[in-house]
């Protein structure tokens, strides 16, 4: 059994850490930590938990911990992460923190990163591109949500060359912002549909374009610190009145004429046998993948236009965080990668 430490787990990422982590065979929870519930038992803030461990202080919750997982907002984990590592103990980060090389992450999230030279030794955590990279690690970065849809709707496309030009059109329900997030109260989004910083003002857009630029590099299986081709393109979402769930909509100018034989063709070889990705001619619903680790993807081709259209779900709190980050420490301790996780949403 692994002992594993939540920081920051009075948060929408923390509780499905520890929904996930409960019935994970190999996982033993020792430690929960929260600054606002402190001293408090997980009932306050997650009354359908029936667990009686407190929140703790930082100290206290990672006392036992072999291995840290951190849903802390962006800013914390780069200067608490070193620590832990000296410390001998692995560090699982969902903030954005080691995503990025610093003086990028710096010009996008607005923070001067405190410890830049530890982006070199993170490795990027989505197993379906990185996972020959991810056994052993002792630092490894989750992938933003948005990021996860976007990068596996379009990775068959820039492993062939064929996304020339790319935009990408995506809808988010409103847990993606966090439980402590601004302009998400009720009155504000329901009945309401609204962009939500686009044109190529959203911090997931360097990371979407990180990835693809690995990919059109080095191949099917990319390795975090390979080689880079960066193209920019236009990432535009959105905020839709619904609790979780991602919905992208992808457009790709392939350069060429294809079929939507050739389509089929390209996304069933570059994932056959991935566990958690599901190909179908059917169109993704967020209902879907609710509380699944699984992304929906539905590769389209509007003949007339000549355009690719990629459709692609997930559930912004699982493939798109903690079920992710679960998925990760199973890599990382050389587990069988879909313990713990479930493949199937629940409907309705």
């Amino acid at each position: 059994m692994t002992k594993v430490a939540i920081l920051g787990a009075s948060g929408y990422g923390g509780s499905e850490l520890i929904r996930l982590l409960r019935k994970h065979p190999q996982a033993e929870l020792v430690g929960f930590s929260s600054r606002a519930y402190a001293g408090r038992p997980l009932s306050a803030a997650w009354p359908h938990i029936d667990l009686h461990t407190p929140f703790a202080e930082v100290e206290e919750a990672i006392a036992e911990a072999e291995l840290v997982f951190m849903a802390l907002p962006n800013g914390i984990a780069m200067e608490l992460a070193p620590r832990l590592l000296a410390e001998g103990r692995r560090v699982i980060d969902l903030s954005g923190d080691f995503r990025l090389p610093s003086e990028v992450y710096s010009s996008w999230y607005g923070i001067e990163h405190k410890n830049p030279n530890f982006f070199e030794r993170a490795r990027y955590g989505l197993p379906e591109l990185y996972r020959r990279d991810l056994p052993g690690a002792d630092l490894v970065a989750n992938p933003g949500c948005y990021v996860t849809a976007a990068t596996l709707a379009l990775a068959p496309l820039a492993a062939l060359g064929w996304d020339e030009d790319v935009a990408v059109s995506a809808m988010s329900g409103v847990s993606g912002a966090g439980r402590d997030a601004g302009g998400t109260a009720f009155a504000e989004v329901n009945e309401n549909l609204r962009p939500y910083k686009p044109a190529g003002a959203h911090r997931h857009t360097a990371e979407i374009e990180r990835n693809l630029a690995q990919v059109r590099a080095q191949g099917r299986w990319p390795v975090t610190h390979g080689e880079l081709r960066p193209r920019p393109l236009s990432f535009n979402p959105h905020l839709v009145p619904m609790t979780r769930g991602i919905l992208v909509s992808a457009f790709v100018k392939p350069g060429r004429r294809l079929s939507a034989a050739d389509l089929r063709e390209a996304y069933g070889e570059f994932y056959q046998a991935e566990p958690f990705v599901r190909l179908t001619e059917e169109l993704p619903q967020t209902k879907g993948v609710y509380g699944a680790n699984t992304v929906w993807i539905s590769p389209r081709y509007d003949e007339r236009a000549g355009t690719i259209v990629v459709f692609a779900a997930i559930d912004n709190l699982v493939k798109g965080a903690s079920g992710q980050a679960v998925q990760n420490m199973n890599v990382v301790y050389g587990f069988e990668e879909s313990l713990g996780l479930d493949r199937h949403g629940l409907w309705p």
